[in-house]
C-alpha cells in the first residue's frame, strides 16, 4: 500500500464529502436553518467517523450541515443531538442504526477509497446540474 495515495485519497474524500454535504443541504445549518460558509460550515457527523479511514466517515448519510455552534451543540448535547436527529431525519437515523449500531468503523481499503471517490465525484455532478437548472 502507498501511503502517499492513501493521504491523498483520504483529502480527497473528505474535500468531496464536504462539498456534497454543503450542496446537498443547501448551505444552511440543518439544526438552527443560518446561511453559513467559510469556517462556520462544518460538516457533523451523526456516528463518529472514527481514527483513520473508514466508511462511515465518507457516508453521505452519516453527515449533515452544522455552522460551529450548532456543532458544538451537537457533540455536548448527545441525549438532545440523538433526538433532534431522530425528529429530523428518521429515515436517515434507522439506516445508520441497521448498519452501524455495534460494528467498529469499518476500515475502507486503498481500492475501495479509489472507487468511493469516483462515486462521489459522480453525485457531486448530479448535484451540481440539479441546482444549476
Amino acid at each position: 500500500m502507498n501511503k502517499d495515495e492513501r493521504k491523498k485519497l483520504l483529502k480527497a474524500l473528505d474535500d468531496i464529502c464536504r462539498e456534497i454535504v454543503r450542496l446537498r443541504d443547501g448551505n444552511q445549518c440543518q439544526r438552527c436553518g443560518k446561511q453559513v460558509q467559510g469556517s462556520n460550515s462544518q460538516p457533523c457527523h451523526v456516528i463518529a467517523k472514527g481514527n483513520g479511514a473508514s466508511w462511515r466517515r465518507f457516508d453521505l448519510l452519516n453527515i449533515f450541515l452544522g455552522c460551529n455552534p450548532c456543532h458544538r451543540w451537537w457533540h455536548n448535547n448527545p441525549i438532545a443531538s440523538a433526538t433532534w436527529y431522530l425528529g429530523k431525519w428518521p429515515h436517515r437515523a434507522q439506516y445508520l442504526d441497521e448498519k452501524y449500531t455495534h460494528a467498529r468503523p469499518a476500515k475502507i481499503t486503498t481500492p475501495e477509497m479509489r472507487a468511493l471517490l469516483i462515486e462521489h465525484k459522480e453525485k457531486l455532478k448530479e448535484l451540481e446540474s440539479e441546482f444549476k437548472e
